[in-house]
């Protein structure tokens, strides 16, 4: 994607973030998120109607233009240079200005940051870029889980925001939707892409943490969803392997191996009668867990 006409520093988001500071508003929560990709069909089709017809998109719907970046393929709005920089550059500094329009501006940046998380592509870093610098501004309330969430745990970091909300998960010990209530977020949160990304970071913990009770507990409960299914099945390998080779030549307590393996079983099948379901699975996590149930066996 060619971006040459998006400025590097973005100015006037700079300015707008300024602001904010000096305004008498102050955020503690989001809202309930819409149905984004509702939303995103509806604004692609007024950006498409707007260029048919060679008018000017009414400025109510660059509100949502967010939600339309990144629709399916050949449905999007990321390749469209004009329309990124007359957001970036106008729109949104202009609205992030006005303390009453600001949140209702910012919250499209917050939850496509989420549901369309996309590390390592530009126009999904500007977006992040501008979001850290809204949700670092007075606007979110000191103290409130939303500043703690954003600010402390670095969330809208896409480097680094999925590995350490992976880790304040652990450490709060509540379990996945306990954490999803401790920061005010609403259940549809482990959905999102960003939360599927920090899984991810919660599987490459060191050996030594991934031993623990309270890290296996959690991963289960976030990984498993309430139908007794992975709940991002593109991970299952790396989940089993996760569990298992971290007691690769170590012998864990007896009621967690025989938690975990009633567990892992139920969800996937023994690997001994339903060897193929195991597929990408490590053959050394195999192993481990197969010499679990054969020393019950015996």
């Amino acid at each position: 994607m060619n971006l040459a006409t998006l400025p590097e520093d973005f100015p006037l988001l700079g300015s707008a973030a300024q602001k904010i500071d000096s305004e008498s508003i102050s955020i503690e929560k989001m809202g309930l998120p819409p149905d984004i990709f509702a939303v995103g069909e509806r604004t692609f089709i007024r950006f498409s109607l707007a260029q048919l017809s060679g008018h000017q998109v009414d400025q109510r719907y660059w509100r949502y233009f967010p939600y339309a970046i990144w629709l399916e393929q050949e449905r999007s709005l990321s390749a469209r240079t004009d329309y990124l920089s007359e957001y970036f550059e106008i729109h949104l500094p202009r609205s992030l200005k006005i303390a009453k329009r600001a949140m209702k501006w910012a919250e499209p940046l917050f939850y496509v940051y989420l549901y369309h998380f996309k590390p390592n592509d530009p126009v999904f870093e500007t977006l992040a870029q501008t979001a850290q610098r809204f949700f670092a501004s007075s606007a979110i309330k000191s103290g409130s889980p939303l500043k703690s969430l954003t600010h402390d745990l670095n969330l809208l970091n896409a480097s680094e925001g999925p590995y350490f909300i992976a880790e304040s998960i652990l450490k709060t010990k509540r379990g996945l939707m306990g954490w999803i209530n401790q920061f005010d977020l609403w259940p549809g949160f482990a959905s999102t892409a960003f939360a599927h990304a920090a899984f991810i970071e919660l599987l490459k913990f060191p050996k030594e943490k991934r031993r623990q009770e309270d890290y296996i507990h959690l991963v289960f409960d976030w990984g498993i969803d309430n139908q007794n299914q992975f709940r991002y099945l593109q991970v299952q390998a790396l989940f089993n392997d996760a569990l298992l080779l971290a007691w690769k030549g170590v012998k864990p307590p007896d009621d967690l191996k025989a938690a975990m393996s009633a567990k892992l079983i139920s969800v996937i099948g023994d690997p001994r009668a339903y060897p193929e379901r195991w597929q990408g699975t490590s053959s050394d996590a195999v192993q481990v867990l197969l010499g679990w149930l054969n020393t019950k066996a015996s």
